[in-house]
C-alpha cells in the first residue's frame, strides 16, 4: 500500500527530485546554521573529514546525516532534515564526505564511492563524542544512503570495540544498490547527466588547482557522459584495474543484507529517475531490514506539500521514538 501521497502538482518524479535539492532563501537563513560546532575528524589513515554539529539541550538522541554525491552538509535535504529533527529534540551532525562542501583541500586523494573505511571511522568518531550515551541514528541520501548500508553491515560484523557505539537505527533514502546501473540510468536522462557531469568536473578542477603537482586532468570538454569520465578517472587515478572492479566495491547484492544486525529502513520509489527499482524487490525478507518502496517520490524527494515537508521525516520519527 502506498503511504506517500504528495499533492498532485508535486507528484512528478523530476519535480520531486529537484525540490529535494533546490536551495531556497530559507535554507540559507535558519539560525541553527550560524550556531554550529565544527568537528574535523581525522582517521587512522590520515584522512580529514569535516562535520557540523547542531545541538539541543537534553537531546532524545543524536542523528548523523550523510549527503549524496556532489551534495554537501549545506544541501537542502540535509538542512531541512536537520531543522526538523532539532525541533523534535535531537542533536544533529552533518558530515561532509571527502571533496564535498568545499573540503577539497583537506586531503590529497580524490573521492570515490569505494571509500568506506574513512567514512566508517568518521561516523564512529562522531558517535564516540556522545558523552551521555544517547542513542545514535544514522541517515543517508543517495550515495550517502549506500554508505549507510555498508556502515550498518560493517558495524554488525565488527568486534565489540570497533562497533559504532549506541547505533540504534539506520535510514537509507534512495540508495543505489547497483552503482553501475545507476550511472547508466543517470546518463540516459539529459538533465541529470549534465547536472552531475558539470558538478563533478567543477570538483575535479578544484582538486587540480589545489594539488597541481599530483593532478593534470585531460580536457573535460570531450566527456559527454558521467560513465565516460568515470572510466578515465578510475583507470588513471585509482588502484582499480577496471570500472567494473571499482563499481563492485559498493554494489549491494541481494545477499549483502543477510548479515546486517542493526535495524535498517530503506526507502525508495518506483519512479526514481536515477536508481533502478528492480533490485529492491530482490532483497530477501530480513529481521533487521525494512524495505519501503513507494510508487512516487523521485530521487531523495518524497516531498508532500508546498512547504517541502518530507515523508521520510515521519517514517524516521516513528522509528526513532
Amino acid at each position: 500500500m502506498t503511504s506517500f501521497k504528495p499533492i498532485p502538482i508535486l507528484s512528478g518524479a523530476m519535480a520531486q527530485s529537484i525540490l529535494a535539492s533546490w536551495k531556497s532563501k530559507k535554507d540559507k537563513q535558519y539560525q541553527f546554521l550560524h550556531d554550529v560546532k565544527w568537528h574535523l575528524v581525522k582517521t587512522k589513515g590520515g584522512v580529514s573529514l569535516l562535520s557540523a554539529l547542531s545541538n539541543v539541550t537534553n537531546p532524545k538522541g543524536i542523528l548523523i546525516l550523510l549527503h549524496g554525491w556532489e551534495g554537501s552538509i549545506d544541501s537542502s535535504y540535509m538542512v531541512r532534515t536537520t531543522r526538523h529533527f532539532l525541533a523534535k529534540g535531537f542533536s544533529v551532525y552533518r558530515l561532509n564526505l571527502r571533496d564535498h562542501g568545499g573540503t577539497h583541500h583537506l586531503n590529497e586523494g580524490i573521492f570515490n564511492g569505494s571509500l568506506l573505511q574513512e567514512t566508517y571511522e568518521a561516523v564512529y568518531s562522531l558517535a564516540q563524542l556522545n558523552e551521555t550515551n544517547q542513542p545514535i541514528y544514522l541517515a543517508g541520501f543517495s550515495l550517502g544512503a549506500n554508505f549507510v548500508l555498508r556502515i550498518a553491515k560493517k558495524s554488525s560484523l565488527a568486534k565489540k570495540a570497533d562497533k559504532i557505539p549506541n547505533l540504534k537505527h539506520c535510514f537509507s533514502i534512495s540508495p543505489p544498490l547497483d552503482p553501475m546501473a545507476a550511472t547508466l540510468k543517470m546518463d540516459s536522462h539529459p538533465v541529470l547527466r549534465d547536472y552531475f557531469l558539470k558538478a563533478w568536473i567543477s570538483s575535479l578542477r578544484k582538486k587540480e588547482k589545489l594539488f597541481p603537482h599530483l593532478y593534470k586532468f585531460p580536457n573535460f570538454k570531450k566527456y559527454k557522459t558521467v560513465m565516460q569520465l568515470t572510466e578515465t578517472m578510475i583507470l588513471d587515478y585509482s588502484e582499480f584495474l577496471s570500472v567494473k572492479d571499482y563499481f563492485q566495491t559498493y554494489t549491494l547484492s541481494k545477499d549483502f543484507f543477510e548479515k546486517i544486525k542493526i535495524p535498517v529502513t530503506i526507502l525508495t520509489s518506483e519512479d526514481d529517475p536515477v536508481i533502478p527499482v528492480e533490485d529492491f524487490y530482490q532483497i530477501k525478507s530480513q529481521p533487521y531490514v525494512d524495505v519501503v518502496i513507494e510508487s512516487k517520490g523521485g530521487h531523495c524527494g518524497f516531498i508532500e506539500d508546498k512547504d517541502r515537508t518530507s515523508f521520510y521525516w515521519r517514517l524516521m520519527t516513528r522509528k526513532m521514538n
